[in-house]
This record gives structure tokens, C-alpha cells and sequence, in this order.
């Protein structure tokens, strides 16, 4: 604990500002209901989070956008005292340095970025990076979970990402077809990040990245963030996924209209359907697998930890919520890397990241 105390700890990617949009609550007090809060923050040890931003696929841009900006206002004013908004590496290590957990932005799913503007207040808002889609192919990126239209990135799509680079904004790689995480690789002026991505190779799911790309965003000095969702790390676990998916997938879409029009009916009523198809658990052990195989493919210096926490409805069986971080540390040292290694895939990669996505930016 001591050694993981001594670690910048840093959770790349969580679902708490929908959490809150689903349910709001005080995040400085312990809640039962969800993965994250302040006290379970501290007794984790975790020291900076990205708070993603969620537009649903099915949201048309000007909606979508309308949408982002409402959960990036409910989450500044849900912050309690002991958390502080971050937008730089150099302010999260001054956050860190005073025993405050520092929040990011990142904006999940970049269909918004149509709207006229919604670039430049992305930036001012303190967005650090863009997942470019997320289950749906649109106008401009495809998705790894929907039909292909552009090959990977449209027109527009290039010109987004190089926009966003000159902003400082990485791009998130995360969620999109393996074609356009090469025509990323291809276009992006600054390395790109997969916020929540484990390996393919050890879970057989479009979520995850293939090794060839995973070794291709190392090469490219881009960073690969492990998923802890059971059904991105374990085989059955996937497969029960997709099963439930078919089973409910109808029912779910039908529940689509409540998300905006009673956010807290929405919630409850999908997490009681997700709960009549449960996945099998999947221990932090094979968590631990997809981190050291990405270490084995990319390097220490190119991976990281994005649990998706708060935006997932089971978790892994030994880490649960984020105060269980210094269980993965110990698991990870157990396995045999080496401390200087844990430190960087905790925290340090994800900092010197954003800091390339800074110099590089103008």
C-alpha cells in the first residue's frame, strides 16, 4: 500500500457524469449504488479520473451536443470538496500534490463535433479527448460494433481529428473499426489513446484491439488502456454478453427514449433487465491477463487503466470499484513487472500523454 500510496493513480476513462445524470447523489458521501465516490476515491488511492461525457448514438448532433454540455454541468456541480476539475497534466499533479482527486473530460462518442463551434467548446471546456464514436457508425467515423460506411474516417472525420490535435485534444481510438484506428494512426499529428480497449487476442470481442494495432499505437507513442467490463476480458463472459444482447437487445432499444425524457426510470428498468441475463464472473486475475499481454506487446511505457466504472453493469470479482486499485496493484506486482512499470501504467503514461497532446498543440 505503501509503494501504491507513492503512485500518481490515474482512471482513464469512467461513466460518472451519466451516473449522475441516471441518479444524482453525493459523490462525498459512500453510495451503494455505484462504483465511484469520494471516500471510495481516497481509499483507493486514486488520484485523477476522466469523467466521459456520453452522447447515445442515437442523439442527433445539435441534440447530442445539448446533451454533452448538460452532463458536463451536472458533473462540475456535483464535484464536492476534495475533487476539483484538471485540464492539463501540470494541474493534476498539483491536485495530486494536495491530496485533491483531479477531473478530466473526455467527450464520449465525437458525433456532436458536427455542430457549428462544438469543437472550440470542447476545448474550453476542458476536454482532454474525443472518443470518436461509440456502438453506431455516423456521419463521419465507423464503429467496431456497427456496419462500416467510410472505411474508417470520412472527410470530415480527418479533418476533426487534426482539428482536435491542434487543440490539444488526443483522439480516442476506443469503440471505433480497426480500419479507422489505422486511418487514425494514418491522419493524427499527436499519438492517439484507446481510453477503455483490452486485448483481442485474449477476448475475442470487436471492442477490443487486435496486437497488430495494439503494437502499432505503441510504435506511434499512443497508449492502450485496459477495460475492466467482464465481457471485454473474459471469453464466456463475452459470449454470455452477446446472448443477452440478442435476448434483450429489443426491449433495450425500447427503452431508448427514457434516457432523456426520466433518466431514473431508464436506469432502473435496464439494470433489472440486465440482471435477468447475468454474465458469469471473471476475477481481477484475468483482468491482470489482458495487462500483461498488452505490456507484452506495446511496452510499459503504452498502457494504462480505463475500468469504464459507473458505465458498466457487472464488474470483475476482486474489483469492484476504485477502492480495490491498490488489489491491482499488488496483482500486478505479483505477476512479476516491475514497480517502475506499475507506476507508469497507473498514472504516469496517460500524464506524459497529455502533456505530448499539449506541447504539440497550436
Amino acid at each position: 500500500m505503501a509503494f501504491h500510496d507513492d503512485c500518481l493513480v490515474l482512471d482513464g476513462h469512467t461513466d460518472l457524469p451519466t451516473r449522475l445524470w441516471e441518479a444524482p447523489a453525493d459523490l462525498g458521501t459512500r453510495l451503494g449504488d455505484r462504483h465511484i465516490d469520494l471516500p471510495r476515491l481516497r481509499e483507493g488511492g486514486v488520484d485523477a479520473l476522466v469523467l466521459a461525457l456520453y452522447v447515445p448514438p442515437s442523439m442527433a448532433p445539435g441534440a447530442g451536443w445539448e446533451h454533452a454540455r448538460t452532463l458536463h454541468r451536472l458533473s462540475l456541480a456535483a464535484l464536492p470538496a476534495g475533487m476539483e476539475p484538471a485540464s492539463s497534466a501540470e494541474e493534476v499533479r498539483r491536485a495530486a500534490g494536495r491530496g485533491v482527486v483531479a477531473a478530466l473530460f473526455g467527450l464520449e462518442n465525437g458525433r456532436p463535433l458536427l455542430v457549428e463551434g462544438a469543437l472550440d467548446a470542447v476545448a474550453a471546456m476542458g476536454v482532454r479527448y474525443v472518443t470518436l464514436t461509440h456502438w453506431k457508425t455516423h456521419e463521419w467515423c465507423d464503429a467496431s460494433t456497427d456496419r462500416p460506411e467510410h472505411g474508417g474516417l470520412s472527410a470530415e472525420g480527418v479533418r476533426l481529428v487534426r482539428e482536435m490535435n491542434r487543440r490539444g485534444i488526443l483522439a480516442d481510438v476506443s469503440h471505433v473499426s480497426d480500419d479507422a484506428v489505422r486511418h487514425v494512426l494514418d491522419v493524427a499529428t499527436v499519438p492517439p489513446v484507446a481510453s477503455h480497449s483490452s486485448a483481442r487476442a485474449l477476448c475475442d470481442h470487436p471492442r477490443n484491439l487486435p496486437d497488430e494495432l495494439v503494437r502499432e499505437i505503441a510504435r506511434r507513442g499512443g497508449l492502450v488502456m485496459a477495460n475492466s467490463y467482464p465481457a471485454f476480458v473474459g471469453p464466456a463472459a463475452a459470449r454470455a454478453d452477446e446472448r443477452r444482447r440478442e435476448a434483450a437487445g429489443p426491449e433495450l432499444e425500447a427503452l431508448e427514449p427514457d434516457y432523456l425524457r426520466d433518466p431514473q426510470a431508464h436506469w432502473r428498468e435496464v439494470a433489472e433487465l440486465l440482471a435477468a441475463h447475468p454474465l458469469p464472473r471473471v476475477p481481477l486475475s484475468a483482468f491482470v491477463d489482458h495487462v500483461v499481454h498488452l505490456v507484452d506487446r506495446a511496452g510499459e511505457e503504452h498502457v494504462g487503466i480505463g475500468t469504464d466504472f459507473d458505465g458498466i453493469p457487472e464488474t470483475l470479482e476482486g474489483f469492484e470499484d476504485v477502492a480495490r486499485f491498490p488489489d491491482l496493484t499488488a496483482a500486478l506486482l505479483a505477476r512479476g513487472l516491475d514497480r517502475a512499470g506499475v507506476r507508469l501504467i497507473l498514472g504516469e503514461n496517460f500524464l506524459r500523454l497529455m502533456r505530448e497532446a499539449e506541447r504539440r498543440a497550436g
